[in-house]
């Protein structure tokens, strides 16, 4: 949950309880429910329902819809000067800077509750045993005498103390029994383990006075109940309201012990009231009006949370213009979004279909028939319900959705979608553009990290879990084996994106690097589906990397990418391979994460490969396996000493082309704007690395295919341009790196 929804159910919380507070409150007086006892069990019933308010009822999802509309791109005017990067600074949102306060006020809260403790246990080291007359309710508590307190303090549990003021031994003896037997029935009741849970609850909410006002109202109640059986096992009202006066005319000592007082002066007037004026209720006036409180607390807890209710995660669903989609009262966990067929659009085609899904034990789509709707938008839907996920609890059974398509005014016909063309990947991989050629390589193959971010020693700081549901992100971050705080490396991640296909054959894994500290992203991918079975429809089993490479007959080793040797890299990539009864090699995807530089050998390498037929019951049969390819420097031939770094002027080894120029104190960083990449890219980051500083920047379209380049004030002798190209797919179609040693030194 992001910290600005966090902050907003914070709020809403809050009121939640202020409307509680307020209508509760009235209820008592509504019921006459006068009973010490009652109204104290009363007020602990109110202050558990403001506690489990979150619980009462489901919180509040939205389903935000996406659209993206079809209308012709307008051209923005080029910038005529250099872009200037700004510095790197910290922003904190007010729902950031609210959070904080709240969890600082409770950290300070809890610290003056530990001051609290520790005054008890100073004050009991200070304390003299007290040698006069005891009274002893159950637990035999240790009665002492101290002089730093105005009036009987009770604490502990297993071994109860109580703390008698100085003055106390000057009252008259039938004082001394009212006021002993008043502190042996809190140790009888152990109240001091309620007084404790009400401060901790105090803490977390320091900031909600009606959560004071509450916490007020349950210390008057205990005190009065304890009046109450005191005044009738001894019988000595008048001497017990004179020990009330007494303490209250001695020197008090701030409340701020985490203890039951005998005496808090704000409540002496109550309590004296409630001594003299004796209230008795009937056992079946009290069970009923007990019940009436009751029912009308629960009713007024469903009345705050749908008046203030809390809000989930929004579920974001990115559909085409003019379409919506009813789900009848189910919830998804994801689902693809729904297009508007470009052939119907153009006729102007409009209506609503009704799709029957039925699901698995998982919740997942396994099959779909059109019940209504237009032909020509009957496809576009079927083709997307049968990627949706639904929540578990729809699990088995059959359900209904209905998508309505309305064509905007002036629609256009949605634009096709964009493909890599293979003269795109020969000019690529002509280039040297590996990593852009490797992001490319195998079906479903994802975008690997770039060379720097395998690179760099990392350790991983969150992993951000988008499109599922609140109960099903938790269930995957359980199932991960890899946690916040681990080392990240290509291996982690591996493991990570099994364990997401495991726990869903649609989500993928990918990761952000930046200054040491990875963020892993799972999200869900549309296009997930495991690949197509091979020709001929027939069955296909799966078998262990180690077992079929057993029947490993031709496997002649990878090529070591000569990029890859120059920067270091070396490692494992993980292929998912499809071999046919004849023992050849039909189809090849990445597993991610695979290094870019290290992938496109790997794959050439394993389609060569081949195998003795598998045989099963004696026929042969298509197999689905893992291969691991090793890249290993050790294995490597010498290579001659590294050339110097990059210095001011010289291009990166890209198809970018980067330069750095001297504009002043400044360096000017520009690129090849005739390249493909150029030209056809959406999107770029760059990365700027200037001593121990790490900055990205983000470089729109317009600024990539026309600027006249970006601006940076170094501010050491050593600084690193790497930057990133991707499409409009968010695929790597390019990438470059510039390192300027002893730059002229600027200011900002």
């Amino acid at each position: 949950m992001n910290t600005a929804l966090a902050w907003d159910n914070v709020v809403a919380y809050s009121l939640q309880i202020g409307l509680l507070v307020g209508l509760a409150s009235l209820i008592p007086a509504l019921l006459r429910l006068r009973l010490p006892k009652a109204r104290l069990a009363y007020w602990h019933l109110l202050l558990a329902a403001c506690l489990v308010l979150p619980q009462t009822r489901p919180w509040k999802r939205a389903i935000v819809t996406v659209t993206t509309p079809a209308v012709a791109p307008v051209a923005a005017e080029a910038p005529s000067a250099p872009v200037r990067l700004p510095a790197a600074g910290t922003h904190w949102t007010p729902g950031e800077i609210g959070l904080l306060v709240l969890a600082a006020g409770a950290l300070a809260r809890l610290g003056w509750l530990m001051v609290g403790f520790w005054k008890l246990r100073r004050y009991r080291r200070h304390s003299t045993p007290w040698r006069g007359p005891a009274v002893v309710l159950g637990t035999r508590p240790e009665y002492r005498i101290s002089g730093d307190i105005g009036s009987p303090v009770t604490f502990g549990l297993r071994s109860p103390v109580v703390l008698l003021p100085r003055n106390f031994e000057e009252m008259p003896p039938a004082m001394q029994e009212a006021v002993l037997c008043h502190e042996a029935l809190h140790v009888e009741r152990h109240d001091w383990a309620f007084t404790v849970a009400e401060e901790l609850v105090r803490a977390v909410f320091w900031f909600h006075p009606a959560i004071w006002w509450l916490l007020g109202e349950i210390q008057l109640a205990r005190e009065q109940a304890v009046d109450r059986e005191v005044v009738e096992r001894t019988q000595a009202r008048d001497e017990y309201v004179d020990a009330l006066l007494a303490v209250a005319g001695a020197r008090m000592q701030p409340d701020l012990l985490p203890a039951p007082l005998f005496l808090r002066k704000r409540h002496l007037k109550q309590r004296v009231i409630a001594v003299v004026r004796e209230t008795r209720m009937s056992r079946t006036r009290l069970i009923s009006t007990l019940t009436a409180g009751l029912v009308l607390l629960a009713a007024a807890c469903w009345f705050v949370t749908a008046a203030f209710p809390l809000a989930a995660e929004p579920q974001m669903v990115v559909d085409g213009a003019g379409i919506s989609v009813e789900l009848n009262g189910a919830q998804l966990l994801h689902r693809t979004p729904v297009r508007y067929p470009a052939e119907a659009a153009a006729k102007r085609v409009e209506g609503t279909v009704a799709a029957q899904v039925r699901l698995d034990a998982d919740g997942a789509v396994m099959d779909a028939s059109i019940l209504s709707g237009p032909d020509e938008l009957r496809k576009a839907v079927l083709e997307a319900v049968l990627s949706w996920h639904f929540a578990k609890d729809s699990a088995g059974a059959t359900r209904t959705v209905t998508v309505s398509f309305q064509l905007p005014a002036a629609a256009q016909a949605p634009a096709a979608s964009h493909e890599i063309s293979p003269q795109f990947r020969a000019d690529l991989a002509a280039q040297g553009a590996e990593a852009a050629v490797a992001a490319l390589t195998g079906s479903g193959q994802e975008r690997a990290a770039s060379a720097v971010a395998g690179l760099n020693p990392s350790h991983i700081v969150s992993i951000d879990v988008r499109g599922l549901s609140d109960q099903a992100r938790g269930d995957l971050l359980a199932a991960l084996p890899v946690h916040v705080g681990d080392a990240c490396s290509f291996d982690a991640v591996a493991r990570i994106t099994a364990a997401a296909r495991a726990f869903d054959k649609h989500l993928r894994v990918t990761w952000q690097t930046h200054n040491g500290e990875t963020t892993l992203i799972v999200t869900v991918s549309p296009d997930a589906a495991s690949p197509a079975p091979l020709e001929g429809g027939s069955a296909r089993i799966q078998v262990g990397g180690n077992v079929e490479a057993a029947l490993l007959i031709y496997g002649p080793k990878p090529a070591y990418p000569d990029l890859a040797k120059k920067a270091r890299i070396s490692g494992v990539v993980s292929l998912h391979v499809f071999i046919s009864k004849e023992g050849t090699v039909q189809g090849i995807s990445v597993i991610p994460p695979a290094h870019p530089l290290l992938a496109p050998a790997a794959v050439e390498a394993v389609r060569q490969w081949r195998y003795k037929p598998t045989l099963l019951n004696g026929q042969p049969v298509e197999v689905e396996t893992t291969v691991d390819v090793s890249f290993s420097l050790a294995d490597q031939p010498t290579d001659p000493p590294d050339s110097p770094p990059g210095q001011v002027g010289q291009p990166g080894p890209s198809p970018l082309g980067l330069r750095v120029e001297h504009s002043g104190p400044d360096l000017l960083l520009t690129w090849n704007l005739d390249s493909y990449v150029a030209k056809n890219g959406q999107q770029g980051v760059l990365q700027v690395f200037d001593g121990d500083s790490h900055q990205s920047y983000e470089i729109g379209r317009q600024l990539l295919a026309s600027g006249p380049g970006l601006v940076y004030s170094p501010l050491t002798k050593d600084v690193s341009f790497q930057m990133s190209v991707t499409d409009g797919k968010g695929v790597e179609i390019g990438n470059g790196s510039l390192r300027v040693l002893r730059p002229p030194m600027g200011s900002r």
